[in-house]
C-alpha cells in the first residue's frame, strides 16, 4: 500500500513540476519576446525625429511624452515637403532589418560617406523646397516693421537736433521713397529670410549623421541580433531544466519508523 502511494505521490509530483516548468516556460517564452519588441522598436526613435525636424517641443504631461507645435511658424527651418522627403531617408535606413543586419567596420564607413553624400547633394539641390521661406503677408510684416523702425531712428534724430519731428510725415515720405521698389524689397525680405535658414543646414547634417551612425554601430558584426540570440538562448537553458524537490517516504513515510 505504501508502494503504491508513494508511486501516486511521485506521478503527480511529476505532473506538477511539468505543469509548472510549462508555466515558467511560457512566462519566459513571453519575457523574451517582450525583451526582442523592445530592442527592436524604433518607432520612438522615428517619431522624435519628425518632430524634432518639425521644431516642435517635447514636454511631459501626466508622466507621458507630448510634443506641441512650433508657436511662431516664421521660425520653422524645414519646409513640410523637406520634413516628410528626410522622415522618408529615416525610415529607409533606421529599422528592424538594418538593426539585424551584420556590417564591419569598412561596410560601415562605406554606407556612411554614401548616406551623407546623397543628403548633401539633396540639399544643396533642392534647398528651395527643403528650406521654407516666409510668405508674402509675412513678408509685409518685416518690411511695415522695417519701415516703423527707420521713423523710429529719424524722429530720434531729429530730437537729438532740437528739432521737432513729425512722425507721421516721416512715414509718409518713407512710404513714397519706397513707392517704385516695394516689390524689389519685399524679394529682398525673401531671400534674406531663407538665407537664415540655410545657415541651420550644418547643424541638421550633423544630427542626421549621428542618428545613422548610432543605427549602423548597432549591428556591427552582428551585435544586435547577437545579444537577442543570447537572451534566448539562456531563457532555453533556465527553461528546460526544472527543479523536483525529492520526497522521501510519501504519504507513509511513518510506517518506516
Amino acid at each position: 500500500m505504501n508502494d503504491i502511494f508513494e508511486q501516486s505521490q511521485m506521478a503527480g509530483a511529476v505532473g506538477q513540476a511539468a505543469q509548472s516548468s510549462a508555466a515558467a516556460g511560457y512566462y519566459l517564452q513571453e519575457q523574451e519576446k517582450g525583451l526582442a519588441e523592445t530592442q527592436l522598436e524604433v518607432e520612438t526613435i522615428i517619431t522624435e525625429a519628425y518632430h524634432l525636424l518639425k521644431q516642435d517641443f517635447k514636454y511631459l504631461k501626466d508622466g507621458r511624452t507630448e510634443w506641441k507645435t512650433l508657436v511662431n511658424q516664421n521660425e520653422r527651418v524645414l519646409t513640410e515637403w523637406g520634413v516628410q522627403r528626410i522622415m522618408q531617408v529615416i525610415n529607409f535606413y533606421v529599422n528592424k532589418n538594418g538593426l539585424l543586419s551584420n556590417y564591419d567596420e569598412k561596410q560601415i564607413d562605406r554606407l556612411m560617406l554614401r548616406i551623407l553624400t546623397e543628403l548633401n547633394d539633396l540639399m544643396l539641390l533642392k534647398y528651395q523646397m527643403l528650406f521654407s521661406v516666409p510668405s508674402f503677408e509675412q513678408c509685409k510684416a518685416l518690411l511695415k516693421q522695417r519701415i516703423e523702425e527707420k521713423v523710429n531712428l529719424k524722429v530720434f534724430s531729429q530730437e537729438i537736433l532740437g528739432l521737432t519731428p513729425d512722425a507721421d510725415q516721416i512715414r509718409k515720405d518713407l512710404y513714397s521713397e519706397m513707392e517704385y521698389k516695394v516689390e524689389k524689397e519685399l524679394e529682398k525680405i525673401k531671400q534674406e529670410q531663407r538665407k537664415e535658414k540655410l545657415r541651420e543646414y550644418g547643424l541638421i547634417m550633423a544630427q542626421l549623421e549621428k542618428m545613422f551612425y548610432d543605427t549602423l554601430n548597432r549591428a556591427f558584426r552582428g551585435e544586435e541580433r547577437g545579444s537577442i540570440r543570447r537572451h534566448t538562448n539562456i531563457s532555453e537553458v533556465i527553461g528546460n531544466h526544472p527543479q523536483i524537490q525529492k520526497n522521501d517516504g510519501g504519504m507513509f513515510k511513518w510506517t518506516k519508523r
